[in-house]
C-alpha cells in the first residue's frame, strides 16, 4: 500500500512539512537539512560578535583593482557587491544568516580556479569559505567581508562499473548524486535533504537512511582531490597523503582545504525498497521511545529509521519512519517491537531506488528540477528556512526520566512562537563495525543521535532541552549538526581523534589560512 499524503508537501518547506505531517503518516525521515561546513551563530552570538566587531578597527580590504585581478585569475564567474545578483548568491539555505555579507562570491569551474581563489586570498590577506549546498547549521560556509569560493558548477558525477567508484564534484547535491548515480546502476549512501552538497555531508560524516546498511558516506570516501592553502592541487587517496583522507573522512568541512572533487566506493542500486511508518498516540510517547531505542540500533543492516516527537496539539505526531532495503512483503515482520505499543498503526509502501529518495526529499510530487532550493538551481521550487539546531549521541538507553524530559520539552515549545522538533537517527550496523579510530569519525558506539530542532526562534529552548538531557546522554555531539554555541565542542565532535586532527591540520594550513569559530586547531 501506498503512503498516505493528508498534507501537501508541496505548499510547505521541508521542515515545516515535517513538523506538520507526522500523525498523519506522512513525514519525512531527516528533518535537518544541513552539515558542519556549509551554517553561523545563534541570535546571542551574534550580538555579542557585532559588539566585539565595533570595538576592532575596521579590516582593510582589497581595492577594486585587485578584485578585478580576481576575475581575470578565475575563468568562473565572480560576483562582487555591485553585480547583479550578488544578494542572491551571496544567500546560504538558512534565512536567519541572510545579513552576512562576503566582499566576493566566486564560481570556479575546474580545481585551477579554486587554487586562483586561495592564492588570491592568502596574498590579500582575506578571509575564505568555501561552500557547497550552502546548508551549514552554524553558517560556516559564508562570512562578511571576505571570498567564497561556491563549488555548485563543480557538479559532475561519473561511475566506473568495473571499478564500482565514482567520482562527483564536491559541488553536486544530494538529489543529483542519486539520480545521477541510479543511471548507471549505483547507489552511495547520505542524507535525505535534496539540496545539500556532497561535500559539507561527507566532510561531517553522513548519517542517512541507507547508513546501517552502506556505512556513512564518508566510510564510502576512497580518495579526492583538494586545494591546500598553499594553493597546492593535491591527490588525496591510500597512497597520496593517506592521513588526509582519513582526515577528510568525517572531520569536518572547512578545515583542512577546498576538496573539488570526491572518488567513493559505491553500490548496487538496490532493485527496490520499502519505506514504512509507524505513527503513535502522543500519550504512549514515552513507551514508543522505549520501544523503539531498545529495537532500532540492532535491526537488521538493510533497515535504518528515525524516531520523530513532534506536538503535542494538531500536529501531534510520536512517529518511526524507515527505509529497508528489501520488499514490502519483509519489512512488517520486522517492526513487532514497534506494533506492540498501544495504538501503533503501521503505514508502507514499496518504490523503485530513485522515487523512494524523492519520498525522503519532500519531492514525491515534483520533477527532479523542481526539487532545488528556490534560487539555487534553474526550476527550483524549495523554501528556503530559518532554524536552529542541537545535537546529543545516546549510548546507554533513555531510562523513564530521560524520556519524559523529552516529551515535556515538546509539550512546551509548542505554547512557544516557532515550532519545534526532536529526531532521533538509528546508528549500528554497517556505522558501527568500524572502529572509533579508523576514520576521523569517532561516534562508532552509539546507540542513536538526538538532533533537537527549533524553527523561526527557539533559542532558549534549544538551550534548556540540551541542558536538562546532558545527564542521559554521553557528552558527544554530530559535528553535521554543527552547533556554535556549544561549550567542549572539540572533544564531543572528535573525541580521541582530535589530536590527530589538530596534527595533520597543522601540517596542511600551518597559518590557518582556512578558518572558522570551531575550526580545528583554534
Amino acid at each position: 500500500m501506498g503512503v498516505r499524503r493528508d498534507v501537501d508537501e508541496q505548499q510547505v518547506g521541508r521542515r515545516e512539512f515535517l513538523a506538520a505531517a507526522g500523525a498523519a503518516g506522512a513525514s519525512l525521515a531527516l528533518a535537518a537539512c544541513g552539515t558542519s561546513g556549509d551554517a553561523t551563530t545563534h541570535a546571542s552570538a551574534l550580538i555579542e560578535a557585532a559588539k566585539k566587531k565595533a570595538k576592532a578597527p575596521t579590516p582593510k580590504l582589497p581595492g577594486p583593482g585587485s578584485i578585478k585581478a580576481l576575475q581575470r585569475a578565475m575563468k568562473g564567474h565572480v560576483f562582487t557587491r555591485s553585480t547583479p545578483g550578488f544578494a542572491s548568491a551571496s544567500h546560504v539555505y538558512n534565512e536567519r544568516f541572510d545579513g552576512v555579507k562576503p566582499l566576493v562570491v566566486a564560481r570556479p569551474v575546474s580545481a585551477a580556479d579554486v587554487a586562483a581563489g586561495v592564492n588570491w586570498a592568502v596574498h590579500n590577506g582575506v578571509s575564505l569559505r568555501a561552500r557547497s549546498g550552502g546548508h551549514s547549521y552554524a553558517g560556516y560556509s559564508t562570512l562578511s567581508n571576505g571570498l567564497v569560493l561556491d563549488l555548485r558548477r563543480l557538479n559532475g558525477i561519473s561511475v566506473n562499473k568495473h571499478a564500482k567508484t565514482a567520482t562527483i564534484g564536491a559541488g553536486a547535491q544530494l538529489i543529483d548524486v542519486y539520480n545521477g548515480l541510479a543511471k548507471q546502476g549505483a547507489a552511495l549512501p547520505g542524507g535525505s535533504c535534496p539540496s545539500v552538497g556532497i561535500s559539507g555531508v561527507t566532510l561531517g560524516g553522513g548519517m542517512g537512511l541507507a547508513g546501517r546498511a552502506f556505512g556513512l558516506t564518508a566510510d564510502n570516501l576512497i580518495g579526492a582531490t583538494i586545494v591546500t592553502a598553499d594553493g597546492k592541487i593535491r591527490t588525496v587517496d591510500a597512497h597520496h597523503n593517506p592521513d588526509l583522507l582519513w582526515a577528510l573522512k568525517g572531520g569536518g568541512g572547512g578545515n583542512f582545504g577546498v576538496v573539488t572533487q570526491f572518488t567513493f566506493k559505491v553500490h548496487a542500486m538496490p532493485q527496490s525498497a520499502t519505506d514504512f511508518f509507524v505513527t503513535f498516540p502522543w500519550s504512549e510517547a514515552s513507551d514508543a521511545i522505549a520501544a523503539w531505542q531498545s529495537w532500532a540500533p540492532h535491526a537488521p543492516d538493510a533497515l535504518t529509521s528515525i524516531f520523530h516527537l513532534n506536538g503535542p496539539g494538531s500536529s501531534a505526531a510520536v512517529q518511526v519512519s524507515g527505509q529497508y532495503l528489501g520488499p514490502q512483503s519483509k519489512v512488517g515482520s520486522f517492526l513487532g517491537p514497534l506494533k506492540a505499543v498501544r495504538g501503533a498503526q503501521v503505514t508502507t509502501g514499496q518504490h523503485d531506488w530513485v522515487t523512494l529518495q524523492m519520498l525522503w526529499a519532500g519531492c514525491l510530487t515534483k520533477t527532479l528540477p523542481e526539487c532545488h532550493t528556490i534560487g539555487a538551481a534553474p526550476g527550483g521550487t524549495l523554501a528556503r528556512a530559518s532554524f536552529q539546531a542541537k545535537s546529543d549521541y545516546v549510548t546507554k538507553a533513555l531510562p523513564a526520566a530521560g524520556r519524559a524530559a523529552l516529551v515535556s520539552a515538546v509539550e512546551k515549545r509548542q505554547s512557544q512562537p516557532g515550532s519545534g522538533a526532536i529526531l532521533f537517527d538509528s546508528y549500528g550496523g554497517a556505522i558501527n563495525r568500524v572502529k572509533p579510530g579508523a576514520t576521523a569519525f569517532v561516534h562508532r558506539n552509539a546507540l542513536f543521535c538526538i538532533q533537537y530542532l527549533s524553527y523561526n526562534g527557539g533559542a532558549a529552548w534549544l538551550q534548556q532541552t540540551h541542558g536538562a538531557m546532558a545527564k542521559y546522554v554521553s557528552g558527544q555531539a554530530y559535528q553535521n549538526y554543527i552547533d556554535p554555541n556549544l561549550k567542549g565542542w572539540q572533544k564531543a565532535y572528535y573525541g580521541s581523534n582530535y589530536a590527530r586532527l589538530q596534527k595533520i591540520r597543522k601540517q596542511v594550513d600551518p597559518h590557518h589560512h582556512f578558518t572558522f569559530p570551531q575550526a580545528i586547531g583554534r
